[in-house]
């Protein structure tokens, strides 16, 4: 171990944040709503002997767990917005200077196979061979592809459309007792996994992916707390790329920045606006191969980017930029977390302790198979991202 293995292995702590052997929990979204008051939204569902994710399984849900000690200590987990919210994406979170909360949240039509098949046209619903086949789980879930003909019998269900939602809270994130629906036309629908921004003058921004496409990312506006919603508007999409899960910062300069997930090249892009987001430089490449993003500006000025590296090693991964989020050291990576025995993992998520400590939460598998909830505690000050 070299001097900076040993600086780096120092400034960092591990620990488990849930894990329950009879569940998979994944796809965390971390929010500092008040120093006393941290949010973790992530999606739960049964524990299979093969991974499927939210688009392939009915059963998942959104929960959600507070920490009222910057992360130290969790309450029990708890289905969010109510228990009838099954078959959902994962949702994000988005905190209002007001203390209100906003639960962003797609949830997909399911069917029994037989009833889709008796009662509904082929044409507006998906046989479960379209999505959990070999083709739709190649790029993430390829280890654990079913074996084609066997699909229909263990997976009875089928997947239509689906519908965006907005939850609201005014207690914390305690309850979201009412839910607002979101019309995102032309786009076949809105996913988005890391919640908006809100603006200096109260207007909310809220970022998008065309579910079940994910090849275009929209913005969504409101000016009245989340109440009512623009049309969208594009921000990146085009020949050549799949974008999805965008991940959006408001700069202390007032800049916007975007990372973005491409399922096309498989590198993150970045796309910027100066203007409260009615424009958008061209999406450009970062050389950042790992994914999803989540971003977040610290006291010094740089931006600190979290991903997670699921080719090995596998890991979850820090980059830092020093030029307000505008180019990446993509070739020199910060490994926060190692050790992982395969690409089930990931979709890290941070915020700053008032101590000034990254508090990253994020996913991974345990030796004995289980899929749960971890975190780990970085010291920003003892990294430097040039080396």
């Amino acid at each position: 171990m070299n001097a900076i293995d040993i600086k780096l292995e120092q400034a960092m702590a591990h620990k488990v944040l849930h894990r329950d052997a009879h569940a998979y929990c994944a796809h965390p979204h971390l929010v500092a709503a008040r120093p006393d008051n941290w949010l973790l939204v992530f999606t739960r569902s049964m524990r299979r002997d093969i991974v499927l994710h939210p688009p392939q399984d009915p059963f998942y849900c959104n929960m959600l767990m507070r920490s009222e000690d910057q992360g130290l200590s969790w309450t029990e987990p708890s289905i969010v917005p109510a228990f009838r919210w099954h078959g959902v994406e994962c949702a994000g979170l988005t905190v209002l200077r007001s203390g209100r909360v906003l639960l962003n949240q797609w949830r997909f039509d399911w069917y029994p196979l037989a009833h889709a098949q008796a009662h509904l046209s082929p044409k507006n619903y998906d046989p479960p061979e379209k999505f959990i086949g070999p083709k739709a789980m190649a790029a993430e879930l390829g280890d654990w592809a079913p074996e084609p003909s066997t699909i229909a019998g263990r997976f009875p269900w089928a997947r239509g459309g689906g519908s965006s939602w907005i939850h609201v809270s005014e207690d914390g994130g305690r309850s979201f007792p009412y839910s607002i629906p979101v019309d995102t036309a032309p786009y076949s629908g809105g996913y988005g996994l890391r919640g908006g921004v809100e603006l200096p003058d109260g207007e909310i921004i809220l970022p998008l992916s065309d579910v079940p496409h994910y090849r275009n990312v929209f913005i969504l506006r409101s000016r009245d707390g989340g109440e009512r919603w623009s049309e969208p508007e594009l921000v990146a999409g085009g020949e050549g790329h799949e974008f999805e899960e965008p991940a959006l910062l408001l700069l202390h300069s007032g800049r916007l920045v975007m990372l973005l997930r491409d399922n096309e090249s498989r590198i993150l892009h970045l796309v910027r606006s100066d203007d409260g987001g009615r424009s958008w430089s061209p999406a450009v490449p970062t050389g950042i191969v790992d994914y999803p993003a989540h971003l977040l500006e610290l006291p010094d000025g740089r931006v600190a980017c979290v991903a997670a590296r699921r080719v090995p090693p596998f890991g979850i991964t820090l980059y830092l930029s020093e030029d307000g989020g505008k180019t990446w050291p993509s070739d020199r990576p910060i490994m926060v977390r190692g050790g992982f025995p395969n690409r089930d993992l990931g979709y890290p998520s941070m915020a700053l302790t008032a101590d000034g400590r990254l508090f990253i939460a994020y996913y991974g598998q345990d030796a004995n198979g289980v899929t749960g909830l971890e975190a780990s505690l970085v010291n920003p000050e003892a990294i430097d991202g040039r080396h």
